[in-house]
């Protein structure tokens, strides 16, 4: 009974992290670091959110990996690890292929003065992959979490 609650724990607390750094990343710190203008142009404030927003990446990344290695043990549902596994498949895609992109889509625009309008529209169009990818990762921790919420069957009651 030790190992289960020890893997409920990591997987808890693996779970927390993950919704954690995506929600306080790449919702709340990284849209107001871009928006807040006014000691800092445009430029530098998304220089600035972008070390930001790989950091929070690689955090989701980390807790997704745990939370494929203790799914199994801990929800007990076929459907457990391959949303752990999705999420990490996610997680790791938007980390290691998306976001880089994104930044470096980004980087050749100059903000202030709104140009090239051609680069602008393809970081725009990398940016919406980028929520695509992030809310599509908060929905399968959401299912998650609701499998986690589900009491377990105990042996030889019904």
């Amino acid at each position: 009974m030790g190992i289960v609650r020890l893997t409920a724990l990591i997987g808890m607390l693996a779970l927390g992290l993950a919704l954690g750094s995506i929600v306080l990343g790449h919702l709340i710190l990284v849209p107001a670091l871009q928006a807040d203008t006014t000691l800092v142009d445009a430029n530098l404030a998304r220089a600035l959110a972008e070390p930001l927003a790989l950091r929070t990446a690689e955090l989701a990344l980390a807790a997704c990996v745990i939370l494929t290695a203790v799914a199994q043990r801990w929800l007990r549902h076929g459907a457990g690890t391959t949303l752990a596994l999705i999420a990490t498949g996610i997680a790791g895609a938007d980390r290691l292929g998306v976001l880089p992109r994104v930044h470096e889509a980004w980087g050749r625009v100059d903000l202030v003065a709104m140009r090239p309008q051609v680069r602008i529209e393809a970081a725009e169009q990398l940016s919406l992959v980028h929520e695509v990818t992030t809310a599509s990762l908060v929905v399968i921790l959401i299912a998650i979490a609701g499998l986690a919420s589900v009491p377990r069957s105990r042996p030889g009651k019904s």
